[in-house]
């Protein structure tokens, strides 16, 4: 089964004593799609990332093709004019300078940014790209959220079906929150960008942690993302959010 935001609604409402939420329910759904898929890089919300090919020899900025980019999750270089092909993980950074004087190929550059005021990825030094050889960047992205209005209230939620209780605790958390009901409880700071939760909001927050814990898969190589960790630096999560 598939559920669809209009599942999600008609819980919701059974749950909150049928509520009136007709005027709202839309945006109630469409906000909190955009809090979790905004949570993490999520398996179902990424797509492979246009190659951008040649790099040009003495360039560092590089655009990229993509319309619905929310954010990168993984960049490699990629020597395709080698049999196998030769690749390199790169890793993000939030901010790289320029750098024209020195160039570096596939065994050299290491890191990437993504500069938002020329709307472009930047590499840590220039390409250096001579000869046969053939550069190229490669990865995966994050798609931008999915937009939920009244007209597609009906239509199968992106996340898996198991994860409906995150949706359901979040949509019915804005149905009380809209309504003025302290069941739909409030966030407070507690320490080093840690804050903690109540009510309904609580239930919500718990979930989604819960559901980025099950996502997270630490054995393997670190994501891109995120290039700092959430709140206070802990270990043993490709996330960074978890303690070892």
């Amino acid at each position: 089964m598939a559920f669809s935001p209009q599942d999600v609604v008609d819980m919701a409402k059974a749950m909150n004593h049928k509520v009136p939420v007709v005027t709202i329910q839309a945006w109630a759904c469409n906000l909190v799609n955009s809090m979790i898929w905004t949570a993490a890089p999520w398996n179902w919300t990424q797509t492979t990332l246009t190659a951008i090919t040649p790099l040009v020899d003495g360039t560092q900025d590089y655009a990229h093709s993509q319309t619905d980019l929310y954010r990168i999750v993984n960049l490699r270089l990629a020597r395709t004019d080698l049999s196998p092909v030769k690749y390199q993980e790169l890793n993000q950074k939030n901010h790289l300078g320029v750098e024209l004087e020195r160039k570096a190929g596939i065994d050299g550059i290491r890191n990437f940014s993504w500069e938002p005021s020329i709307s472009k990825i930047r590499l840590d030094y220039a390409a250096s790209v001579g000869g046969t050889a053939v550069l190229a960047l490669q990865g995966e992205y994050q798609k931008t959220p999915t937009v939920i209005d009244q007209s597609t209230l009906s239509t199968a939620l992106v996340q898996p079906d198991h994860y409906f209780n995150v949706f359901l605790a979040g949509v019915r958390w804005l149905f009380y929150q809209l309504a003025d009901d302290p069941r739909a409880g409030t966030s407070q700071e507690v320490t080093l960008g840690r804050k903690s939760f109540s009510g309904q909001l609580g239930e919500f927050m718990a979930f989604l942690d819960a559901m980025k814990q099950a996502e997270d898969f630490s054995d393997g190589e670190d994501l891109n993302f995120p290039s700092e960790p959430y709140g206070a630096t802990t270990q043993g999560s490709g996330w960074g959010i978890y303690p070892g």
